[in-house]
């Protein structure tokens, strides 16, 4: 393994080719690499979006967990992030993208300052909006990756009543055809929204 400080994109994607399986623990090492050196955030970051890359799923599932301790650091690459999460097709990739964007959802709805709040525009956010419910709307897209997806919406719907309408209406079309997992957080999500009178 290379020295933290002396690591690159390059060594980075190494250490990315290095795991044959995506184990827990293989994430965790990769994971605190990089926490350790803000400098390869921005790499793990284009090697996600670098979807021909063998890499770019493994590289996915390792920013989900940086991204659970600093979530301030993608503030600073979010239009990079906003740009092309619509382009994910691997269901692997999506669901740790979906969690970043839960993340940063929850963030934009907290009550306290911090980086992303200040940083993220509107248009940025809007495209978070459009992919989550790109998400919620495509058959292919696994039950996990739907459920943040529904929990990013909630968030940023105290902001902008519309996305509570359409969301409410999403989930009560798709919880009959959906499974039960998906219709557990949906309920939940729609007992919120009536909760809170919503939608």
């Amino acid at each position: 393994m290379v020295s933290t400080k002396n690591m690159t994109k390059y060594s980075l994607i190494q250490e990315l080719n290095a795991i044959k399986n995506i184990s827990k623990s293989h994430r965790d090492k990769i994971g605190r690499l990089v926490l350790k050196d803000e400098s390869l955030f921005t790499s793990l970051i284009e090697i996600t979006f670098d979807y021909k890359n063998d890499t770019s799923v493994k590289a996915a599932l390792i920013l989900e967990i940086v991204c659970e301790q600093r979530l301030d650091w993608i503030a600073y690459n979010l239009p990079y992030f906003t740009e092309h999460i619509a382009n994910l097709e691997n269901e692997s990739a999506i669901r740790p993208a979906s969690k970043i964007c839960n993340l940063i959802a929850q963030e934009i709805n907290s009550k306290f300052d911090s980086p992303i709040k200040i940083i993220a525009t509107e248009g940025q956010l809007s495209q978070i909006i459009e992919t989550c419910f790109d998400w919620l709307n495509k058959d292919e897209t696994k039950v996990a990756s739907k459920a943040h997806a529904m929990e990013a919406l909630y968030f940023l719907g105290k902001q902008n009543p519309w996305i509570h309408y359409e969301l409410k209406m999403i989930i009560e079309k798709n919880i009959p055809l959906e499974s039960p997992a998906y219709s557990a957080r949906g309920t939940k999500i729609l007992e919120l929204l009536a909760k809170n009178d919503l939608a």
